[in-house]
């Protein structure tokens, strides 16, 4: 029996949301070892070349969405993904400063598409929020506006695609 594509596209988006769910926490809490692991480990400009790679990936996988689910892909949409997820990430400094596109970006998709709008919204902005709070209670991290503003962009950016990509 053929499984309803609406229904699948629902546990793909779950699956996502609640690891990111999980991920985000986790990078907050473990984000300074793992720094500290990648610099030891991984030259700079390697990081920032597979960073790069990661966040190519993840455009074309919104441009994918847009094809597959939302009808004839508009060209406009790349004039502000492109932007926002590599061209904005690429020129910060830091290579893990990139790292808050990544994961908001996708947390802000997968809300998108799990949430009524205005819920998925709020989930996504508030995860935005929550994170940099969580980070002001850990010994070594120090919450951070600029880091509240690269989440909320990301995910707003994570969450129109998902908007703009559905079937009206």
């Amino acid at each position: 029996m053929p499984q309803n594509p609406i229904k699948n596209i629902q546990n793909r988006a779950l699956v996502g949301w609640l690891a990111l769910l999980l991920l985000i926490p986790l990078v907050s809490v473990f984000g300074r070892s793992l720094q500290r692991f990648a610099r030891d480990t991984v030259s700079s400009g390697l990081l920032a070349v597979l960073m790069l790679l990661a966040l190519v990936a993840m455009v074309v996988m919104m441009a994918t969405w847009f094809r597959r689910h939302g009808g004839a892909f508009n060209l406009w949409h790349l004039l502000w993904m492109v932007p926002l997820f590599l061209l904005f990430p690429l020129s910060l400094p830091l290579v893990e400063e990139r790292l808050h596109f990544l994961l908001f970006g996708g947390f802000g998709f997968f809300s998108m598409l799990l949430f009524p709008p205005l819920l998925g919204l709020a989930v996504l902005l508030a995860g935005a929020g929550l994170d940099e709070v969580l980070q002001w209670f850990l010994p070594d991290r120090v919450g951070d506006w600029r880091d509240v503003g690269f989440n909320a962009l990301a995910s707003v950016g994570g969450g129109a695609a998902a908007f703009f990509g559905r079937k009206r």
